[in-house]
């Protein structure tokens, strides 16, 4: 996997697919930006139901903001909660860091 395949809409249908399985995320939403002709790929996770989100805005919850790098890097770049940069090499290790990142919030 590489980051311009996992950009394609197709792979970003799957991965979001994927993680609104993880039991604790109510909320995701998973988008590509090209930034100097290469794409980075931003997910958006809340814990809460958008419902309950104060004034209806996304940072008033328990949220967290990914993007995976050029390199193939997952990086939390805001929201609440620790997560180690880590490299990504399938669908199921960015659900994996999803999850421990959720996890981490609840217990």
């Amino acid at each position: 996997m590489n980051i311009l395949s996992l950009a394609q809409e197709s792979n970003l249908s799957i991965l979001e697919d994927l993680i609104s399985q993880i039991p604790a995320i109510k909320y995701s939403y998973v988008s590509s930006i090209e930034l100097g002709g290469v794409p980075s790929v931003f997910i958006d996770l809340s814990l809460d139901d958008k419902i309950s989100w104060a004034n209806g805005i996304f940072q008033n919850s328990r949220f967290a903001q990914f993007v995976i790098h050029q390199d193939m890097k997952l990086d939390k770049i805001s929201g609440r909660g620790k997560s180690r940069k880590s490299t990504i090499k399938s669908f199921e290790s960015i659900t994996n860091q999803l999850a421990k990142w959720s996890s981490s919030l609840i217990n």
